[in-house]
């Protein structure tokens, strides 16, 4: 795949050509740079002509994967000389390698432009004509609609109720059950008799404003009125003219227009226009799996459509007439492996139950349906075949993406993100910050919905996410064919094939599947290898990595003479430090993100082993996660790059240290000592936002003064740190902290918040204390609280009364607390509701009685 390629070289010539100071200084300054613009061409031509120019796309994938193997093996070379003669042997290789390249780019950049002139002309000869695969009728519901009541009536009311015309829109991803709850309303006898005209139509793929007004008057005209008769015969009209058409036979009468299956966005700007607007409680309904605020404009309702819970899954799966009457007590021994592999999609849940009903012996016809639903799904593919075509070529590489993580993971977006940036898929020539546009590509992502959110931070912010199951399949297929990727199952693969699936791919992922492998077109070299699975036998070439991610220290261990190779690596993430990671880290100058974990958890806390200072030594270094096994001294330079930064520092909280990261974000800090921690004055750190403080139980931590923490500081996390009520007093006039999470941090067992405006802009409280017994605030505290969340507070008497008067105040989450706080809890809901506030709500787990 073209994008893929193109993306990947272009980064490895931005980031070591093109730099300010660059890795590699070649004879030739301005070849990198023309040959980097040769590239952005070529992008520019794929991202234009996506999908139409297969043949073209091919060779501009293999040139780049071709080119971007030979410059990197010989700036290998050049970097591995060992001495000044090699080097010099391998400096003329590499420019003229370079040269190579950018004549080859020059000559499908040619090529390229011919095609998209032989485009052009071969557009302009192809006449308009009706498509016939466009449905004019709702689909034939067989029985109830089951698990969507509460969707059902939302909708059914936004159809009934308003004399203003108003516009529905019905989004989620495929298979969830757009359509079937559109018609459901739609066939509805109290919708049908409220309305004098009512159309459906099933959008296709190749949209026309032609064709969708054609097809509008064809459902709207009378059979024998002349206006129909002339569409259906005339095709030389012009789109004006049928524009006027159906706004005649709309006008004055109170419709429902019913637009199914929107592929694209243009649909709605291109003929919104063309309903009257009688306020006469018209209605429009449009159903897509792509929403974009910015594209869909005047709309009065957007309704999200979720996956079904286990409840409403297993209901569905069960109203299978034939299930319903004979079988359904035989499903329970499987009913937890179909909720599993469904994963809450209506059509994959209805296709199971279809099937299953079918066979005699179920165990084993599960077992062939397990496989094709895991292999396969039961997603139309020509539909996402359709809806992968249509995503620019910068979303079809994070798309594509998603497949390096296995199926049905949770993936944290601060990983993702840190991964996309080290692979080069951003744009590392724009102005914004690249994670900022790493979360607009995702954001992207979801509103195609393609990715599925799971989680969100307190902040609104998405904190993890998701591909369903039956979209990952897709994903994997694709980016497999296209010799881009290769997911081993290193517990079952054929014998002594390991190194052929790995010489195919450039993402290589180790993950438990039950994937077929395809036929390996070309051979490749891995830049990144993903370790969701144990291995104890594996070993690949090192040369030209870029990425390993969870990496056991046993993989560089078995190949400790490959260890010189790594030299191009940008994300390394190792469970355990080892000998040889020294000089991994040390020859990897353009190292982005280091993250080194624990090889032992059961290792006792406190017991740190201290690493090597020139890890400060990296120039392009971001983030450094360290945790709490290991410690380093601070850096003796300023490190601007530095974002992230998770370190183990009992003395290091000193201002001469802060001075040392003046860009940094985000900060934690372990800290396992029996002295005091003071904290100097933090507010060197300008652009701080978020602040981890985890120390041993007991270690008594000083915060500095109000006006020395970070202006910027957004989020402040506590553990064991022993507050006192200075302390607590201070956190509360921070002015921009929107997330605070307390946990056993309370020196007494009472927290009374001081009088005046405290906590003013806090969103969201965590308090998980079980000393804590009395805790009073003000009217004026925690104006702005959202979410309360109260974890462990068995001893907790009850929830301050004053949390009645925040306004704001959405929801309280209780875990584990007594019996007297779930009353109080209890009894501010119940305020809240008198007062028409509905939404408020109070979730509890496990409490104690």
């Amino acid at each position: 795949m073209g994008c893929v390629a193109l993306t990947s070289l272009m980064a490895t010539i931005e980031l070591q050509f093109l730099r300010s100071i660059p890795r590699v200084s070649i004879l030739d300054d301005e070849l990198p740079i023309k040959f980097f613009e040769k590239l952005s061409s070529l992008q520019a031509f794929l991202q234009q002509k996506s999908g139409a120019i297969r043949d073209l796309e091919i060779q501009i994938r293999d040139f780049a994967l071709d080119a971007e193997d030979r410059i990197e093996i010989q700036l290998s070379n050049f970097l591995l000389a060992k001495n000044r003669e090699d080097q010099q042997k391998a400096a003329q290789k590499l420019h003229q390698t370079l040269i190579e390249a950018a004549e080859n780019a020059a000559h499908l950049l040619k090529i390229s432009n011919e095609s998209d002139d032989e485009s052009n002309e071969c557009h302009s000869l192809i006449p308009w004509s009706l498509d016939t695969s466009l449905r004019l009728q709702p689909p034939k519901l067989e029985g109830r609609m089951v698990g969507r009541r509460n969707d059902y009536l939302l909708v059914k009311n936004q159809l009934l109720y308003s004399d203003q015309r108003r516009v529905i829109l019905i989004v989620g991803m495929n298979g969830i059950g757009k359509t079937t709850l559109a018609a459901s309303v739609y066939e509805d006898s109290s919708v049908a008799s409220h309305f004098d005209v009512r159309a459906w139509i099933t959008m296709s793929g190749e949209y026309t404003m032609r064709q969708t007004l054609h097809d509008l008057l064809l459902t709207l005209a009378e059979p024998n009125h002349e206006t129909r008769k002339r569409t259906t015969l005339d095709l030389d009209d012009d789109d004006d003219l049928l524009a006027k058409q159906v706004s005649k036979c709309l006008k004055g009468k109170i419709y429902l227009i019913v637009l199914d299956n929107l592929w694209n966005n243009r649909v709605w700007d291109d003929i919104q226009g063309y309903f009257p607007n009688d306020s006469n409680g018209s209605r429009i309904v449009l159903t897509t799996t792509h929403f974009d605020q910015g594209s869909y404009t005047s709309l009065d309702c957007i309704h999200n459509m979720a996956l079904l819970d286990a409840k409403e899954s297993w209901d569905l799966f069960c109203s299978n007439p034939f299930l319903e009457k004979h079988m359904e007590p035989k499903f329970e021994k499987i009913r937890s492996h179909v909720l599993e592999k469904c994963e809450g999609l209506p059509l994959s849940i209805v296709t199971v139950a279809q099937r299953l009903s079918k066979c005699n012996n179920i165990r084993k016809e599960w077992e062939k349906v397990e496989k094709e639903l895991e292999l396969l799904g039961f997603l139309d593919s020509s539909a996402l075949t359709l809806m992968y075509n249509q995503l620019p070529q910068y979303l079809k590489v994070c798309f594509l993406y998603f497949g390096v993580f296995s199926k049905r993971n949770v993936i944290r977006v601060k990983q993702l993100f840190k991964l996309w940036i080290a692979e080069g898929i951003l744009n590392l020539l724009g102005n914004e910050e690249l994670e900022s546009q790493a979360y607009e590509y995702l954001q992207e992502l979801i509103d195609r919905s393609l990715v599925l959110i799971d989680k969100q931070s307190s902040d609104g912010k998405i904190k993890t996410c998701k591909m369903h199951s039956a979209l990952h399949s897709f994903c994997v297929r694709e980016a497999q064919k296209n010799s881009i990727f290769c997911a081993v199952n290193t517990q079952q693969y054929p014998q002594g094939s390991f190194n052929m699936f790995a010489n195919s791919c450039r993402w290589l992922s180790l993950y438990k599947h039950s994937f077929d492998y395809y036929v390996l077109f070309r051979t490749n070299t891995p830049r990144s290898i993903f370790f969701f699975q144990k291995d104890d036998e594996i070993s690949v070439s090192f040369k030209l990595l870029r990425v390993l991610a969870y990496a056991p220290s046993s993989f560089f261990q078995r190949v400790p003479t490959q260890l010189q190779d790594l030299i191009f690596l940008r994300y390394l993430s190792v469970k355990g430090w080892f000998k040889g990671l020294d000089y991994i880290v040390s020859a990897n100058r353009n190292l982005q993100t280091l993250v080194v974990s624990s090889s032992n958890e059961s290792q006792p806390r406190g017991h740190t082993l201290h690493l090597p200072s020139t890890i400060w030594e990296l120039p392009q270094l971001q983030h450094l996660e360290l945790d709490s096994s290991y410690v380093i001294d601070p850096p003796s330079v300023v490190k601007d790059n530095m974002q992230t930064l998770s370190w183990v520092c009992p003395t290091h909280c000193r201002t001469e240290v802060y001075r040392k990261f003046p860009n940094i974000k985000k900060l934690k800090i372990f800290g396992f000592c029996d002295s005091p921690i003071i904290l100097d004055d933090l507010n060197y750190l300008v652009r701080l936002e978020r602040l981890t403080i985890s120390v041993s139980f007991g270690c008594i931590v000083t915060l500095p003064k109000p006006s020395m923490f970070p202006s910027r500081l957004k989020k402040l996390s506590l553990n064991d740190t022993s507050l006192s009520k200075k302390d607590l007093m201070i956190i509360g006039m921070l002015p921009r902290l929107e997330v605070l999470k307390l946990k056993n941090t309370f020196h007494e067992e009472v927290w009374e918040v001081a009088e005046g405006r405290r906590f003013n802009q806090l969103r969201f409280l965590l308090l998980e204390d079980k000393k804590l017994k009395k805790w009073m605030i003000n009217k004026y505290s925690f104006q702005c609280l959202e979410r309360l969340v109260l974890r462990f507070c068995c001893c907790l008497e009850k929830i301050p009364r004053n949390m009645n008067y925040i306004i704001t105040l959405k929801s309280i989450e209780l875990e584990e607390c007594g019996p007297f706080v779930a009353v109080s809890a209890l009894l501010i809901q119940e305020l809240r509701h008198s007062f028409s506030d509905i939404n408020f709500e109070v979730i509890s787990y496990n409490m104690i009685p």
